[in-house]
C-alpha cells in the first residue's frame, strides 16, 4: 500500500536560491532513505508539494515537513491511499512556476487524489494536472 499526500505553504520572508537548493537536497536525502518520491513547486512566495510512498515514509516526511522553519500555513490538500507511483524516479524536485499555475493546482480536486472529474466526465484533479504540467 503506498500514500499520496498533496500541501501547500507560505515561504518564509528571505527564501533566496541557495536556501531553496538546501531544502530541496535535504528532501532528497530523507527521501531516498525513506522511499518517498514526489515533486516540489515554487512560485517564489508559495510551495506546493506532492510526496508518495510508504506509509512510514511518508509519516516521516510530514514530520519534518511540519517542522520545518522554512514555510508557515500549511494547509493539507489531500491525502490518500495510491495503487502506483505517480513519479518514480523523483526522489524529489523543485520546479519553479509562476503563480498562475500554483493559484490552478491550489484549487483543483485532490481529495480523490487523480480520480476527480468535471462535469463533462474530464479528469480535473490536482495530481493529474501536476503531471500534465510535470511530463
Amino acid at each position: 500500500m503506498l500514500r499520496a499526500v498533496a500541501y501547500r505553504s507560505v515561504a518564509v520572508p528571505g527564501i533566496d536560491a541557495p536556501r531553496l537548493e538546501r531544502i530541496v537536497h535535504g528532501a532528497q536525502r530523507f527521501n531516498r532513505m525513506a522511499g518517498v518520491t514526489g515533486a516540489m513547486l515554487f512560485d517564489g512566495a508559495r510551495f506546493l508539494q506532492y510526496i508518495e510512498g510508504p506509509e512510514d515514509g511518508i509519516e516521516g516526511a510530514i514530520g519534518r515537513i511540519r517542522a520545518s522553519s522554512d514555510h508557515e500555513r500549511l494547509h493539507m490538500l489531500g491525502d490518500g491511499v495510491i495503487e502506483t507511483r505517480r513519479f518514480p524516479a523523483w526522489d524529489m524536485s523543485c520546479l519553479m512556476q509562476p503563480n498562475t499555475v500554483l493559484d490552478r493546482l491550489f484549487v483543483a480536486p485532490w481529495g480523490s487524489m487523480d480520480r476527480s472529474l468535471d462535469p463533462a466526465g474530464n479528469p480535473v484533479g490536482g495530481l493529474l494536472l501536476l503531471r500534465q504540467l510535470l511530463s
